[in-house]
């Protein structure tokens, strides 16, 4: 499960969700910040039964217990039979229309399955990333992709622009790199009828045609420096000179960007500032392989396929999940599309990167032994504990604690996995400072 829901309102009652509260003034607010902090909670209100001021005093409260205890809670505060309005401050979100408060609240929630399930994946890396879209959907300034070629950094600022206060509005994306610098200006800014040779018409820039909504920057790096101070202007004034104007056009457009340079020295450090106020790492494909098999069913499907991943060849199975992907869920995308093709994939040669990691470990068991006088038997069993450890929590989670399914993967009994699980929460509260200790 990637969030929970809270319903609040008699309209509400009997949907599916972790706790249902009459009116607001029963909500139990000793619950909500016991809740835990590992999982996005939102809450659904039916707020119309209340006066503003009411609701005002109640969101104040809300708000700060939120910030004080550094809770994921969120709020869509629901307005039904009412006309259509979106509002949207920190931690909730206004949504009133013409329909029912249900209906209100299926929609919502249907949207927000609809735009995660495209980014394809249930590997803690990917659920990570998830749980922090849930959040984001009540954000509403800059955020910064980070993210190797070919990982899917134009579908993530979708799904991002999607699902955030201005999903409904304009969402337009220019790759930076794919085009040349003089056309680059044009393209993004726009210009005045007779700017230049050539100009014989007006042209529309996409920051003008994003306004009030997304405009998605794809390889900003690339940017050339002239243009990212003009950018940088943007986001502090709220306009821009098209081309050969001598007046300024105020706009409101919220940026999202994206590099395949985690330390981008090409970029102005001002402007890396202004427009990383949030940063989502994208996983490179080759930190997230158990997810090659579900994208390949995805593919398959779409392209009308009955063939699963599971009923494929063993030596092809082992191509796809050894191969170390240099580009990504694009690279994987071609390797299927060659297997469609011909029944194999010969591009990628078997080049598994447990040599690499095996070659680390044991320089590392070399250098505790000659630092701390760790013995070889000593490392190699923290190893051992660390990585069945680790592997434990991603496939709980992926699997939802189902401890007959876990027992099954790891080959051992029901009884063994709850006493390994019980160590590791005991681990993680040990390491978890108590309120009264701060």
């Amino acid at each position: 499960m990637l969030y929970r829901t809270i319903m609040v309102g008699e309209n509400l009652e009997s949907m599916q969700c972790e706790k249902y509260f009459e009116s607001l003034f029963d909500v139990d607010f000793d619950y909500l910040v016991g809740l835990g902090k590992e999982m996005p909670t939102i809450l659904f209100i039916d707020a119309s039964k209340y006066s503003k001021d009411v609701l005002n005093d109640w969101i104040f409260a809300f708000t700060n217990i939120i910030l004080i205890n550094n809770n994921p809670i969120r709020a869509f505060i629901i307005r039904g039979y009412s006309e259509e309005l979106q509002e949207f401050k920190g931690y909730y979100r206004v949504v009133s229309s013409y329909k029912s408060p249900r209906q209100i609240v299926q929609e919502i929630i249907s949207n927000v399955n609809d735009h995660l399930d495209k980014m394809i994946g249930n590997s803690s890396r990917v659920i990570q990333m998830k749980k922090m879209l849930v959040l984001s959907m009540f954000y509403d300034g800059s955020i910064m992709i980070l993210g190797e070629t070919g990982s899917g950094k134009n579908l993530l600022a979708e799904v991002i622009a999607k699902l955030s206060p201005r999903g409904s509005r304009p969402f337009y994306s220019i790759n930076c790199a794919a085009i040349p610098e003089n056309l680059l200006e044009s393209e993004i800014f726009g210009y005045k009828k007779g700017a230049f040779t050539g100009a014989t018409s007006e042209k529309v820039g996409l920051i003008e045609q994003a306004n009030n909504g997304t405009l998605f920057l794809d390889e900003i790096g690339d940017m050339p420096l002239n243009l990212q101070a003009k950018i940088l202007a943007i986001t502090e004034n709220r306009e821009f000179f098209k081309i050969g104007a001598t007046r300024p056009i105020k706009v409101d457009v919220r940026f999202i960007t994206a590099t395949n340079r985690y330390d981008d020295s090409a970029m102005r450090n001002d402007l890396r500032y202004r427009l990383s106020a949030v940063k989502i790492d994208l996983p490179p494909l080759r930190e997230r392989k158990s997810d090659i098999s579900l994208i390949f069913d995805e593919i398959l499907e779409k392209k009308g396929y009955l063939v699963k991943f599971e009923n494929i060849p063993q030596d092809l199975k082992e191509r796809f999940l050894s191969y170390s992907y240099p580009g990504n869920v694009r690279e994987l995308i071609n390797m299927i599309e060659e297997y469609l093709a011909v029944n194999d994939v010969v591009q990628a040669s078997v080049n598994s990167s447990m040599s690499k990691y095996v070659k680390v470990l044991a320089e590392e068991a070399i250098v505790a032994r000659m630092v701390n006088g760790t013995s070889y038997k000593d490392f190699l069993q923290e190893v051992y504990k660390s990585v069945s450890q680790e592997l434990l929590l991603q496939r709980s989670e992926v699997l939802k604690n189902d401890i007959n399914e876990i027992a099954r993967e790891f080959g051992l009994t029901t009884r063994r996995i709850r006493d390994l699980l019980a160590e590791l929460n005991s681990s993680a509260k040990a390491l978890t400072p108590n309120d009264d200790d701060e």
